[in-house]
This record gives structure tokens, sequence and C-alpha cells, in this order.
């Protein structure tokens, strides 16, 4: 472990791309911030007689974010002790409105033909019965979200050799997943990490035996049996997304053009955002790197030009286990205040997903990075602090208007769900990008 003096030295330069950015980085972060997440909304207030009712004073108090900020739910009811159960369920509901469901190939059918959906399957770590955690995300207003349809490792040990006994296999787990959760999950993680875990790159991962074009079959499947209004993301990691940056002749911006070429039904990008790795290797990146909020944007805009949504679809901010643990934990959170507001600005991102909420439940060995947001004593640290004061505070609305003399009232807020409280009614309303945003209400008395 590094002493105080060197910690503070080597965090300084980690941050410094981030203190001294490339000229008006930061000025089109909070520019994009309100022109991209904030809008107009008018309320209409009449009496029964249709008449305009004047310097009526209306509440307005924002209560949920159309903005999705998610994480993972692998950890859902998976805890021995149950008061770490109900704690993880509130830190979760907290801040986090979307919720990744665990539909990993061998972990949803770890035997040909038997299938852990139900929600009193067999436990198995970090892997929560889809059921279970769907049925959760209804209860609490939580957007699920499908991870994955198809990734071609992590598959079952009993998945035959042969690429064409895979496919017709795949496809019947497609229609499975269709008929299941086609209309309780509307945003899917189709293929994940094609690049990634090629077995060439990671000969030790279980992987399957695929075609060519496997991507873009697996996309064809999903459609065919799948709701058309549910959206199709492509997911790949941390490199590929952002480090691997060519601009147009980048892999991912080739791999969904090609795809989008071939009438596939693409509906955005998932972008991974692990940052696993020793501080001093960090801050030996070269200029446009991940800790240059430039570059990100760049990265970003680039992708943007094939008009699709993009998603940071898995993020992993260690606490770095070089540095004493207080700085450590201070420079974690740090990084995500940075990080967030670059993403959170950029016109086509959606939604944001921190990877796991609590420490000592990441994958393999990536616990020792302590990436989580909650301690292992299930405290909060700063991370989970400003992550929170971001979503619910800087990024939230309320506000008091009155109406004119025309019945007419307006105000400016982040996108998402209010409450409006006038002459003692309250009415709840959506302010979106997607709409007109106009509110007429007609009193009774």
């Amino acid at each position: 472990m590094f002493d105080e003096k060197k910690s503070r030295d080597l965090a300084r330069q980690l941050l410094r791309k981030f203190e001294h950015p490339k000229a008006g980085t930061w000025e089109r972060v909070e520019l994009d911030i309100k022109r991209n997440r904030m809008g107009w909304g008018t309320i209409l207030l009449k009496d029964r007689a249709g008449r305009p009712l004047k310097n009526c004073e209306i509440r307005i108090r924002q209560t949920g974010h159309d903005f999705k900020f998610g994480c993972n739910a692998f950890k859902l009811k998976d805890f021995s002790d149950n008061e770490k159960n109900a704690a993880y369920e509130e830190f979760f509901r907290r801040v986090f409105n979307e919720a990744v469901v665990p539909l990993f190939w061998d972990s949803t059918e770890p035997e040909r033909g038997e299938f852990r959906y139900s929600a009193d399957s067999p436990v198995m770590e970090r892997r929560p019965p889809a059921d279970l955690v769907i049925d959760w995300c209804e209860e609490n207003r939580i957007a699920p979200k499908g991870h994955w349809i198809f990734c071609d490792n992590f598959v079952p040990s009993w998945l035959p050799k042969d690429s064409r006994e895979v496919m017709f296999l795949l496809e019947k787990r497609i229609m499975e997943l269709g008929r299941r959760y086609g209309t309780r999950i509307r945003k899917w993680d189709v293929v994940n990490e094609s690049f990634t875990y090629h077995p060439r790159k990671c000969p030790t991962i279980g992987d399957a035996t695929v075609p060519p074009d496997y991507v873009y079959q697996t996309f064809q499947m999903a459609e065919k049996y799948f709701p058309v209004m549910d959206e199709f993301i492509y997911n790949d990691g941390t490199d590929i997304s952002f480090r691997s940056f060519a601009h147009d002749s980048s892999p991912m911006f080739l791999l969904a053009d090609r795809l989008l070429r071939r009438g596939a039904k693409l509906d955005g990008l998932g972008l991974q955002f692990h940052l696993y790795g020793d501080v001093e290797s960090a801050v030996r990146m070269e200029t446009g790197s991940f800790f240059d909020p430039a570059h990100l944007l760049q990265v970003m805009d680039q992708l943007g030009q094939l008009n699709l949504p993009l998603h940071i679809s898995e993020i992993s901010l260690p606490c770095y286990p070089e540095f004493p643990r207080e700085i450590a934990r201070e420079i974690q959170g740090e990084l995500l205040r940075n990080f967030y507001r670059v993403w959170f600005s950029q016109k086509n991102c959606q939604s944001i997903v921190y990877w796991n909420l609590c420490d000592g439940t990441a994958y393999g060995d990536e616990s020792r990075f302590n990436a989580g947001l909650i301690g292992p004593d299930f405290t909060e640290k700063p991370s989970y602090r400003i992550l929170d004061s971001l979503i619910n505070h800087e990024w939230h609305t309320e506000t008091t208007v009155a109406t004119d003399e025309n019945g007419e009232a307006v105000w400016n807020g982040f996108y998402g769900e209010y409450d409006l409280k006038f002459l003692g009614t309250c009415e709840h309303v959506s302010l979106t990008p997607r709409g007109e945003n106009e509110y007429p209400f007609a009193l009774s008395e």
C-alpha cells in the first residue's frame, strides 16, 4: 500500500483531465444537461364553466426520472442474512429505477431442458431467478432489463460443439424467453460481448461454437419471437467501447453499421465501463483515455451518428487497493461524479447502469477492487452518497408556480414523473422529451 503522499500524488494525476480538460468540455457538459435532460411543461387550469383560474398556486415535485439509472440485481434476496437483504433493497430503491435481470444461459438452463425461471428455483449465487427479480421490479416500479439473450461464453456445459445445433437450441431459448418475458421486460441485451471474450483471447472461459454471423442471426431470431416494441441492444466490453476508438473505423461502430445495413432490429448500443486494474497503469494511460472527458464524449458522439440510443451498461469504479481506504473511497466518489456528469449530458445516452451495488459481490476475483457503492458492512460509501445527491437532488426538480390571467403556468424541470398539488388536489403527470407536455385540468368546484 502506498503512503498518503504518493497516493495523493497519483490521485491528482488520475483526475488531471477532469480538473483541466480540453477547453469548453465542462461548459458543454453543463449546457447539454440542461438542453438534453430538461424540458418545459405547461399547466392549464379552468373552472367548471371553462373560465381560467388565475393566481392559483401549484406545488410541483418530481417523483421519478425518465432517464434510467440502473444497477444489476444479481444479489436480490441472495444474502443469507434477512437484514442485509432488506438493506440491499432499500439502497437499491433509493437511487435506481432500472434493474438488470440475470438471464445467463448457463444459470437459466444448467441442465438441458431444466429451467431456473420460477421464484422457487434452486439457489445459485448471484443468479436470483428471473421471476423473483421481475416481480420485485413490478412491485417497486423499477424497469427490468434482460441480460442477456445470447453470449458466446458462459454457456451451459451440455451445449453441443456443432454450430447448427447451437443455433437450433438458441432459437428454442429465444422463443421461450419471448413467451415468458417479452411483455414484462422491454429492454434486452440481445448479444453480449462478441469481441470481448473471443475464444482465441480467453481460452479458459467456456464458449459456444457459433457461425461467423451469429450476432446478426441472433437479432433476427429475437425479432421473430419478441414484441415489436421491445428494445434490442448490442452490448460489449470497456476496451471495445471506449479504447479501441478509430472514428468510423471503430469496431463497435463498424459492427452496428453492418447490422443496420443488413436490416437487423438494432435499437441501441451498450457500452461497458469496468476500470479494473492497478492505479499506476491507469495513470500511465495515454491521452485519449478512459479518464479524459473529451475523449469519452468524442466516442459517444461518433456512435451517436448511427442515430441509436447509447447505454452505459456496466460500470465498475475501483477503490484502488494501493491507496489507504479513505483515499481510495474518496477518489472512487470523485470519479463517479465526473463520469456520471459526462454521460448524463450526452444527447444519445439513455441509461447509466452501475454494476455491483455492494463490495464483495462481484464476479470472480473482481471483488478485490471493492468497486461497490456500499461497503461490506452495509454502510454507504462516498460514491453512493454522491450518486444519491446527483439523482435525487442536483438532477431533481421541486418548485412552486402560479397561474397567470389565462389560467396558465409553466415550469422547467428534469424529464420524469411529477406530482402537481393545487386547490386541495394532487395530479400525476409525465414531463417527457417525447410529448408536448401540456396538462389541462378542469376543476369541478
